[in-house]
Formats: structure tokens, C-alpha cells, sequence
């Protein structure tokens, strides 16, 4: 894990992943979420505005903190908040691409403020965010009386 001060502002990183009807099944069983509009392709096609299935919006978002935890800032960091715009739908056989890139930096706190996107394999903007991470948790001291 790189340490605070070997992060930089304008730092980057790009992680693409295939979003494949296993995936979105796997992860369907996980959180238990069995809405049709996800598998149902009668249903998708009648009842939504999408027309065909589409994946989990939280696959892509989830996407994020895997990149977070796995290449910057790296494993042991703390997601603190994230802001999400779902843009776009990702279609299963999609293939989505995170970039994170760190746009401040907090010395005292030691946060991190990045940028998050996703995007398909068409270039199509699927999510916009930011988050705040800080690498790791500080050590908490309890609080004794003099």
C-alpha cells in the first residue's frame, strides 16, 4: 500500500471489468434482489424504459470500492463517503470501466478526495462521483480523567 505522501493530486487509475449474466445473477443471490427488470427479458422489454435487462446499478458502484481497496489509495483504505449520479444503464455483456483519480488531498486528516467514473466499452458515461477515503482508521485512545 502506498503511504499518504506517495499520493498525489492528478494521480490515476483504470480498472475494466466484464459485467457477464453470471455476475449479475451471483450478485442478485447476494443481496437479494430478484427484481425482474434484471433477468426477465419479457418483463424489461414491457415494463421498463430500458426495453431489455439491465445490471444492478450497486455491480458498477461496487466496482469502485473493489478499486479503491485493491490499487489507489490500496488495501487497508476506509471509504468515508461516496456521491453517485447512475447516468446510464450497463447491460449484461457490457463492459465497464472504473477510473479513480485524486483530486485533494487533506495533510491534517490524512483524506483523500477522489473522482469515480464509469464507463462502458462504448465510452458512455455510466456513473459520476466522488469519494473520501482515508488509508486507514486512526488509533482511537479512550478517554481517561486526569
Amino acid at each position: 500500500m502506498p503511504k499518504f505522501e506517495d499520493i498525489s493530486v492528478g494521480q490515476w487509475v483504470e480498472t475494466s471489468t466484464p459485467i457477464t449474466r453470471q455476475l449479475i445473477l451471483e450478485f442478485s443471490r447476494v443481496i437479494g434482489d430478484d427484481n425482474p427488470v434484471h433477468f426477465d427479458e419479457r418483463f424489461a422489454r414491457d415494463q421498463t424504459f430500458f426495453r431489455r435487462c439491465v445490471a444492478h446499478g450497486m455491480i458498477s458502484a461496487s466496482l469502485i470500492t473493489a478499486s479503491l481497496g485493491s490499487q489507489l489509495p490500496g488495501h487497508g483504505t476506509i471509504l468515508l463517503s461516496q456521491d453517485l449520479k447512475f447516468l446510464s444503464p450497463v447491460y449484461p455483456d457490457d463492459t465497464v470501466t472504473v477510473r479513480l483519480e485524486v483530486l485533494e488531498k487533506e495533510e491534517v486528516t490524512q483524506k483523500i478526495k477522489l473522482k469515480t467514473t464509469v464507463v462502458n466499452q462504448k465510452g458512455t458515461l455510466v456513473i459520476d462521483g466522488h469519494v473520501w477515503v482515508m488509508q486507514r482508521l486512526p488509533k482511537i485512545h479512550a478517554y481517561q480523567k486526569p
